[in-house]
């Protein structure tokens, strides 16, 4: 087996291809400096407007009670908080929404972050702080009345059962991608190599091992009758996953409880990473996509009951150094492609203009998803303003913050590098695959996050020379780090919000009411059921919207809270009616959608999620215009 070298000349053809590389360079250019403006100035605004006190006591230091608050060092709660709000969410989210072109994802991905984004993120953290870590939920039971919080809880509840459901979906399909060698920088195996492959027994798949010298782990199966050799892409990552999750606990153990000083912290998770690597490309795990979906539910089962430090904390500063690396890699592709002007001479590579993603393309748009408006803006979400960043903020996040001023660097700041990320996903996909290939693998095969995988393997081939098929590994690992995260943090805020229910509902719970394990097995047993019941297009429209509409929800139990304080509201108040508006629309849409293809299951869910929208947007404007009920501080 031979790796294809990086083609390093320059092709006339390719040369066809105009001012991609001013392209990139302004785009990137732009929206770094939109962000830094962003936080540099709005961010000040934002924190005179709250009244950011640093010598204020938070709930993380008055209420440590070693397991839900805990207060962590800035660098660690901003790996985990990052993390854990990243998701998939800005990495498939504009992937889906690349049939609009990608100049209108963009512009929703950099104005949405800095305006909508980045307020809901910072504000739902002050607030949940100055409320001593109470949840978003909980928080409205005081400035909602009763009503608005059974509303409020019931919503999240559902939300979150939709956005573990997607995560869980996508999680599976990163851990059992395979591609065909070739396309990803292995020549293919000669007849009789595959003829002898056949020969041997086959794995718990049907396929027949096949082993070169490359170090990419690769099979032999038979499509349409001839045999092709596979590429085990997600068999690396299922390792990875397997080794960093043992090795957590450890790792948890040596900073919570050992104190070891930050830059061992970094060396060890460092080396977790590339250990967990190096092991996946030796022992892939390749399983079925049933087997993989009921492992991945047991795993969130202990991570979202045991104490946070012990796994999800640890694991999650783990799987953030693959996320940096990931990142930096991308970004300097990107700017390394830009000032070179190559790019790759490989199949799945726009060859020319004309094979490129365009710039705008409505119509294909409506084809694949529907009218501009409201579905591109619930398609991008966790890019651009996600409601489930929310209770990240006020479940987790804010009972370890140890120091209010650290609000907006953890929560406005982490928003603006997700958005990046999303810019970073738009641009590589569009030097590193073309539009036909785009919208086979993405809607044709519902593979999105391979379609990411290729291009960043297509990227980081072309910039550095590393072969293809390191690169597509990379760009799964990235994904699967953010989506494992996103499902074990996601599980716990529904645990948690259920025991809010209960508490709620009756004076005194039963004991299995109040237990962790319980409360946490009811949530993971209704998200496996949704996972198996839907495809992940119809799934991540109703998520998008159902997202969407707990960010306009949490925006507006700020804006009460902000007005009852005497502090300024405009800010939270106006994004809300933008969201409230946009979700409303494209949930009815998706509701209309799923009665048509008589997706029974979805259509309730559609039809519950319209109501409790507008019944708590009558709620929360009936009390937003009655007098204010506390004192200003």
């Amino acid at each position: 087996m031979v790796v294809m070298e990086p083609c390093l000349h320059r092709n006339p053809d390719r040369d066809n291809i105009p001012l991609v590389g001013p392209i990139l360079l302004t785009i990137l250019a732009s929206s770094f400096l939109c962000y830094w403006l962003a936080e540099r100035f709005y961010g000040s605004f934002l924190e005179r407007a709250l009244g950011v006190e640093p010598k204020n006591q938070t709930p993380a230091v008055s209420r440590n009670d070693g397991r839900d608050f805990v207060p962590a060092k800035p660098y660690v709660l901003f790996a985990h908080h990052f993390a854990a709000i990243a998701g998939a969410g800005p990495i498939v989210g504009p992937t889906l929404a690349l049939v609009y072109g990608y100049l209108p994802a963009l512009i929703w991905v950099v104005i949405g972050a800095t305006l909508l984004g980045g307020v809901h993120d910072m504000v739902t953290l002050f607030i949940s702080s100055r409320e001593e870590g109470r949840s978003v939920a909980d928080i409205a039971r005081t400035y909602l009345g009763p009503t608005g919080y059974i509303l409020i809880v019931s919503f999240l509840v559902i939300g979150l059962l939709m956005i573990t459901a997607t995560f869980l979906n996508l999680s599976v399909t990163a851990l059992t991608s395979m591609y065909p060698a070739g396309k990803v920088g292995i020549e293919p195996a000669t007849t009789e190599q595959l003829a002898a492959a056949l020969h041997t027994p086959t794995d718990a798949l049907g396929m027949h091992p096949f082993h070169h010298g490359d170090g990419l782990p690769t099979v032999v199966k038979v499509e349409n009758g001839q045999p092709v050799l596979i590429a085990k892409i997600g068999g690396i990552a299922s390792t990875s996953v397997l080794f960093i999750t043992l090795c957590a606990p450890i790792l948890g153990w040596m900073i919570y409880r050992r104190r070891t000083p930050a830059w061992l912290n970094y060396s060890m998770a460092a080396a977790l990473c590339a250990g967990s690597v190096w092991l996946g490309m030796i022992h892939p795990v390749v399983v079925s996509a049933d087997t993989w979906r009921i492992m991945m539910t047991a795993y969130v089962v202990l991570a979202s009951a045991i104490p946070v430090w012990l796994l999800l904390m640890p694991r999650d500063f783990v799987n953030v150094q693959i996320l940096y690396a990931g990142m930096i890699a991308v970004v300097a592709g990107l700017v390394a492609a830009g000032f070179s002007g190559r790019f790759p001479e490989i199949p799945l590579a726009p060859q020319n203009a004309a094979e490129m993603i365009p710039a705008w393309d409505p119509q294909t748009g409506l084809q694949y998803i529907g009218m501009l408006w409201p579905m591109l803006f619930i398609t991008v979400s966790c890019g651009a303003i996600s409601g489930f960043h929310c209770l990240v903020s006020s479940g987790t996040t804010a009972r370890q913050l140890s120091c209010e001023s650290h609000a907006r660097k953890v929560g406005y700041r982490s928003m603006l590098l997700e958005s990046m990320l999303a810019v970073s996903i738009i641009l590589t996909l569009l030097v590193g695959m073309d539009w036909e290939n785009y919208r086979l693998i993405t809607y044709g095969e519902k593979n999105p996050i391979l379609a990411v995988s290729l291009a960043t393997g297509t990227l980081v081939h072309t910039a550095f020379g590393l072969p293809l098929w390191a690169g597509t590994i990379l760009g799964i690992l990235l994904l699967e780090g953010f989506v494992v995260t996103t499902l074990d943090v996601a599980v716990r805020l529904n645990r948690y919000l259920l025991e809010e229910i209960w508490k709620f509902l009756f004076k005194n719970p039963h004991p299995i009411l109040s237990s962790a394990w319980f409360n946490t097995s009811l949530c993971v047993g209704l998200m496996y059921l949704i996972s198996r019941s839907n495809s992940l297009p119809m799934l991540w429209q109703v998520f998008g919207s159902a997202n969407q509409m707990m960010g306009a929800i949490a925006l507006l139990v700020a804006s009460v809270w902000l007005r009852d304080h005497g502090r300024r509201w405009a800010f939270t108040l106006i994004p809300a009616i933008l969201m409230f508006a946009t979700t409303l629309a494209s949930t009815s849409i998706s509701l209309w959608k799923n009665t048509q293809l008589g997706n029974w299951p979805l259509v309730a869910t559609c039809g519950v999620l319209i109501l409790l929208g507008i019944g708590l947007a009558a709620i929360g404007t009936r009390i937003f215009l009655a007098p204010r009920r506390t004192a200003p501080i």
